[in-house]
């Protein structure tokens, strides 16, 4: 891993700091330190080391790619089919992925940066963007949900939404999608611009965030790069 000077390598967790800002918060203690924690899928995150280096530095928010997770198990709220012929089921881990991502990951990260007081941000794509909107329900521990190509298809996913009431401390929720992922060969995959509008009616019905959706161009979180950038605009 080549990625900068600037970023941190530590137990496979990359961080991609905003410097000038630790600067900054250590001298001074008045602002919160942004932080975004992303769960990239793994063939695309080696390519976007320096598009997220000058993400970091524009918008003023350190990054955390979290990787080592298994996808169809740890990501998902419960056990569901697979999606593709002969595809393993999903194994419905969520609980434990966010109890370890809450408890251990976050904080052990934040000492390590010398990070004491944080505004945190959880981006996911896919799997982990139907993780990161099911999180909001879940933990207080986020104040912006950045969901790319998010697989809120997820059986029952939409009407477990409607019966529960996401954390009062998300302000900001993010929802974007690609403008062929409804073409999906897999009919419950073919739903997701659906669910996804519906997901997004349900948050702005439920909480006083300002909760975006946009369908842009593309295909299932292709291109990646643009994505991250127009989410980040909306989000910081």
């Amino acid at each position: 891993m080549n990625y900068s000077r600037q970023t941190v390598c530590w137990a496979k967790i990359i961080i991609f700091p905003y410097l000038y800002r630790f600067k900054l918060l250590n001298a001074m203690k008045e602002e919160k330190h942004r932080i975004c924690y992303m769960i990239l899928p793994e063939g695309i995150r080696e390519d976007l080391a320096e598009g997220l280096i000058a993400m970091s530095e524009e918008y003023a928010v350190s990054i955390v790619v979290i990787p080592g997770v298994n996808w169809n198990d740890d990501l998902t709220p419960w056990p569901a089919e697979g999606v593709f012929k002969k595809a393993k089921p999903f194994g419905g881990n969520a609980s434990s992925s966010l109890d370890k991502l809450t408890n251990k990951i976050i904080p052990e990260t934040e000492n390590r940066m010398g990070v004491v007081d944080a505004e945190r941000t959880i981006l996911g794509v896919s799997l982990s963007g139907l993780f990161a909107i099911w999180a909001a329900f879940n933990t207080d521990a986020f104040t912006n949900v950045i969901s790319i190509s998010g697989s809120l298809w997820y059986d029952g996913f939409v009407d477990w939404m409607s019966e529960n009431i996401p954390s009062p401390q998300v302000q900001k929720v993010c929802v974007l999608l690609g403008e062929q992922e409804k073409n999906a060969k897999d009919k419950r995959m073919a739903t997701v611009e659906e669910r996804s509008i519906l997901a997004a009616n349900i948050l702005k019905a439920k909480t006083t965030a300002a909760v975006s959706f946009e369908v842009v161009e593309g295909t299932h979180f292709s291109p990646i790069l643009p994505r991250l950038e127009r989410a980040f605009e909306i989000s910081f």
